[in-house]
């Protein structure tokens, strides 16, 4: 899994690290519990800037980008959410 956190001015002032944060915490509780979530392995960057800012007037920041899917107004409860459904092992 790839996640990808704007840390742009806009999305920083927003809680982009806010969200980078809370991604950390998560892989850490993810990895306590092999048995309740796939074992694949997750990838987090934070990048300059998406540019989708750049291309509208609407407030789009934070910015975070989940295996190619654009989360525009992330919260860092969305962006926890999308990971562990992804991730969590259906039984």
């Amino acid at each position: 899994m790839k996640v990808k956190v704007c840390v742009g001015s806009n999305c920083t002032l927003l809680g982009a690290m806010n969200i980078l944060d809370q991604i950390e915490d998560l892989k850490e509780i993810i990895s306590e519990h092999p048995e309740s979530y796939q074992n694949e392995s997750m990838e987090v960057e934070a990048v300059k800037c998406v540019g989708i800012c750049k291309g509208t007037t609407e407030p789009v920041a934070p910015v975070v980008v989940l295996d190619g899917e654009i989360i525009l107004q992330a919260s860092g409860q969305v962006v926890m959410e999308k990971i562990m459904d992804k991730l969590r092992i259906e039984g």
